[in-house]
């Protein structure tokens, strides 16, 4: 679901991205429209000029409504069993949503929320069990900024506090949600995807009686509030919190200043490094040596740099994938700075060892078996823009505060069909 502010935008980087690989009939957008954005505590109407009205989109909570008028729902529940609603740009949602996926099938969930460690008064929204006065309960997000005050009014008095083992015992929200298809249709066909709406000012002076333009807004994770209460089954899945909430939400700017605060800084640095780091303890959980990660200063803040190890989709798109094609994982040894990416469905590795960088790479209708692979090359090297460049490179440099300099890249690429063997530096 895209808005009027953001769907040109999307739709030309479909088109010169290729759709990622994806066939552009498996993309379907829609966009939302704007409601009257409003000034002040007595609703009088924003404007930009004397003539025109100011408006903002409603709200992520728009994506149900969207799905009911476009009918979408109605065809998507005819061949789908489940659907998966995610937000934020968080980059490390499909790493997970296999293994949610199951979770939610193993223990007959008809919504999973993913969820990850948070730590009490965090500015990330709570997954709680909330009951009404007639005994109704529902599992949903309850707002980091409404948690606490609601659990002192209804007999806790520690309010949102930390527990033993150093965590709140209410999640934090990574608004990444899967429902099971049928109850999801059933309930969208039901009441029209409609969501609670809610105002949210924030205010420009200590009186409190003008504020930045506000909109009536919803959130997509609140159709959970009315969903909960048709009998269906709802949980969670918590994840470690290395695999949990990074988006890609925050200017450069914004950035360095949760950084230095000691806070997450949800920016586009921090948003990239996660998925390296995800996948680098994806190898050392199964037994890989990955060397550990340095400490870079960027212009978005300090950062961690974990070794550049991609795995595209076909190769690994959960760790159980990863662990098939990787037989031998105490011989996976990756140095630090080294940049490791790996493309190919039908692909084993027995043993690899990386100091720089390499790109492995096999076509759909072939399959490689490496049985020994060993780099030593001056690699990729991250480098920090200079003020210059800060100002002058294009935005996908200018978001992150760095570049990517490929000084050298051992490629090991399969481009015709057949069963493909690679020892020692030799493809054959």
């Amino acid at each position: 679901m895209t808005s009027h502010d953001t769907d040109e935008g999307v739709r030309n980087m479909l088109k010169e991205t290729d759709s990622f690989g994806m066939n552009p009939q498996q993309i379907i957008i829609v966009t939302q429209e704007e409601v009257v954005a409003l000034k002040d505590n007595e609703m009088r109407f924003a404007t930009e000029g004397p003539y025109r009205i100011k408006t903002k989109p409603h709200g992520h909570g728009d994506i149900h409504h969207m799905l009911y008028t476009s009918t979408l729902v109605k065809k998507l529940v005819s061949f789908r069993k489940w659907v998966y609603f995610f937000q934020d740009s968080s980059t490390l949602y499909m790493t997970t949503f296999l293994c949610s996926l199951g979770v939610s099938i193993k223990y007959g969930f008809h919504i999973n929320t993913v969820t990850m460690p948070r730590k009490a008064k965090e500015a990330v929204g709570a997954i709680a069990e909330l009951e009404h006065q007639d005994g109704r309960k529902v599992m949903a997000n309850v707002e980091y900024n409404q948690l606490d005050p609601m659990l002192r009014a209804n007999g806790h008095p520690e309010g949102d506090s930390n527990g033993p083992d150093g965590w709140s015992p209410f999640p934090g929200n990574t608004n990444g949600i899967i429902y099971s298809m049928r109850e999801y249709a059933d309930h969208i066909l039901e009441t029209k995807g409609e969501v609670p709406e809610f105002i949210n000012p924030k205010y420009l002076d200590a009186a409190k009686t003008t504020f930045e333009a506000v909109r009536l807004e919803c959130m997509m994770q609140d159709i959970q509030k009315t969903l909960c209460l048709t009998n269906v089954r709802s949980g969670f899945t918590r994840y470690p919190e290395e695999f949990g909430y990074f988006p890609c939400k925050n200017s450069i700017a914004k950035a360095k200043e949760l950084s230095q605060k000691g806070l997450p800084a949800h920016g586009a640095a921090s948003a990239e490094g996660a998925l390296y780091r995800a996948n680098c303890l994806f190898l050392r959980k199964l037994g890989a040596t990955v060397a550990e990660p340095t400490v870079r200063e960027w212009a978005g803040g300090a950062q961690e740099m974990w070794p550049a190890v991609v795995f595209d989709p076909d190769f690994a798109p959960c760790m159980r994938e990863l662990r098939d094609k990787l037989p031998a994982p105490s011989r996976i040894k990756i140095a630090s700075g080294a940049s490791v990416h790996i493309q190919g469905r039908d692909l084993k590795i027995d043993s690899m060892d990386i100091e720089g960088a390499v790109s492995v790479q096999v076509m759909p209708e072939a399959s490689l078996h490496i049985e020994s692979l060993r780099v030593r090359n001056r690699g990729h090297e991250f480098v920090a823009l200079d003020e210059e460049e800060q100002i002058s490179a294009p935005e996908i440099l200018k978001i992150r505060g760095y570049k990517l300099q490929r000084h050298e890249t051992e490629v090991i690429e399969v481009t015709e069909p057949g069963e493909w063997i690679y020892k020692d530096g030799l493809l054959r």
